[in-house]
């Protein structure tokens, strides 16, 4: 056997051994995880939305923080096992929305926010979640956004939210002294999956 014979089988069990040492790195727990096809929560909620510096007349750049909570449906796993989702708390926040109380009185815009669920056997898990307001109609917007971090993490978040904000006009008008309405009631409902 030749010098050069000798080297070839040494040559293919190192390319086999590096072939496998990169698979399993690829293959590793540095891999991103998949979502879970089988989530399926929806949530009807009600709560509150502030507005800074408050909504007036004329259009205006605010920060709106909103805070609601309510019951939810968790399709997505056994209803005796103690783990499913049985309630959920979501607070976000949203800056440089521009509102006026005459145009739609949401607006696009990103933001972010947190989950706190509740589940059947009374433990709690969070999940962190970038949201996007994509289009107003009236008092409602559509928001999406994804699960980054926690609890359904990378799963889809959907929801569309109704602000009780028209009381009228009356509301801009007489809160616009005092900065213009500050709070207003939301409700709606949201899902996972």
């Amino acid at each position: 056997m030749t010098q050069r014979n000798r080297r070839a089988p040494r040559l293919v069990r190192a390319a086999a051994t590096a072939g496998l040492a990169a698979g399993l790195v690829l293959a590793g727990p540095a891999a991103v995880q998949a979502a879970d096809t089988d989530v399926a929560i929806s949530c009807s909620t009600s709560g509150n939305i502030h507005f800074e510096p408050g909504v007036q007349l004329i259009p205006t750049p605010q920060q709106a923080n909103i805070r609601m909570e309510g019951n939810c449906y968790d399709n997505s796993g056994d209803p005796n096992s103690g783990t499913t989702i049985a309630g959920a708390r979501v607070t976000s926040g949203f800056e440089g929305l521009v509102l006026s109380c005459l145009a739609s009185p949401l607006a696009r815009g990103e933001g972010s926010g947190t989950i706190e669920w509740t589940l059947d056997n009374g433990e709690t898990a969070t999940s962190t979640v970038d949201m996007r307001i994509d289009r107003t109609v009236l008092n409602t917007a559509h928001i999406t956004g994804h699960v980054t971090q926690g609890r359904f993490q990378n799963q889809d978040f959907t929801a569309d939210i109704h602000m009780s904000f028209w009381q009228g006009v009356g509301d801009c008008t007489v809160g616009a002294p005092m900065g213009g309405v500050k709070d207003a009631g939301i409700a709606g409902q949201f899902t996972i999956g």
